[in-house]
């Protein structure tokens, strides 16, 4: 009897030790994990929701997935790229995701609401969808997609946001890029607010780009 006890308390002995070296474990692998996942968000991917429609078909309102932080600098900007641009509003600061159309040192205009680069017309079709951008027009009875509100009407200085039958829209002014300069549009030009108003963008303000979109499911696919 007396052998079994002393056995007994050994394995209780053990099973105690087991017990803190389990929870020393857990600690180690919980703060490694979270030393990971803050790696990752802040130097590989963020998450990132769409909110508007300013990128719209392209990307959805409330869809929600990931970009790629690392992507800039790894592999730097190009035109046509899906960036999340860096922007204060109100003081505060918040990520717009829009779509790089002007390289630094290039000109872009507007005439006849088609877009130029260094005088040559921009090919769109891999990213702006034709048939939206028809019904668009024909929705409201108009024949631009890519102009911006005259800004000579008071109200539209007061408010960009789109009121199509009683405002009118104009070629945005032409603009050279600086050495450090970007010009961004949104894919659903109507409904966004860009560079045609706010001007161009630094490098600096490039956060990520790329998005791969993970919610809602049906959507589930890398946006480029």
């Amino acid at each position: 009897m007396k052998k079994a006890k002393k056995s007994e308390l050994r394995y209780n002995e053990d099973d105690e030790r087991t017990l803190l070296e389990d929870i020393l474990d857990f600690v180690k692998v919980f703060i490694i994990s979270a030393i990971v996942i803050l790696l990752f968000v802040n130097f590989v991917a963020q998450p990132v929701r769409v909110d508007g429609k300013s990128m719209y078909p392209t990307l959805k309102d409330g869809e929600f997935g990931f970009t790629n932080v690392a992507g800039t600098i790894l592999n730097g900007v190009e035109r046509g790229d899906i960036v999340v641009v860096t922007m204060k509003e109100h003081g505060q600061k918040t990520h717009w995701v829009k779509r790089v159309i002007g390289l630094p040192g290039e000109t872009v205009s507007c005439v006849n609401d088609v877009i130029y680069i260094n005088g040559k017309v921009l090919d769109e079709t891999q990213y702006i969808d034709p048939d939206y951008r028809q019904s668009f027009m024909e929705k409201y009875e108009c024949n631009w997609f890519n102009k911006v509100l005259n800004s000579n009407d008071k109200e539209n200085k007061r408010n960009y946001n789109p009121n199509f039958e009683d405002r009118t829209y104009i070629d945005f002014k032409e603009v050279t890029l600086g050495d450090d300069e970007y010009f961004v549009m949104g894919d659903n030009r109507p409904f966004s607010k860009d560079s045609r108003y706010v001007g161009p963008v630094k490098k600096s303000q490039l956060f990520a780009k790329k998005m791969l979109v993970l919610l809602p499911i049906s959507d589930i696919g890398v946006k480029d």
